[in-house]
């Protein structure tokens, strides 16, 4: 049995049938899912170390 994550919809993105991109984070680790495949278990998901989260997001939100 997988531990229990708390996942976030993104706040951008989102269009009318609520594919978002959702995000956890749980043991130190940022997880990053599709939402419309949310409840599956099995799908595919990526998974960042928090330091190569915040680099990812430096570089994605920079001007």
């Amino acid at each position: 049995m997988g531990e229990q994550r708390s996942w976030v919809s993104s706040s951008y993105g989102c269009d009318t049938d609520a594919t978002c991109v959702e995000v956890a984070i749980a043991a130190g680790r940022v997880h990053v899912r599709d939402s419309r495949r949310g409840g599956d278990e099995d799908a595919p998901r990526l998974t960042f170390s928090v330091a190569a989260w915040t680099l990812f997001l430096a570089h994605t939100t920079a001007d």
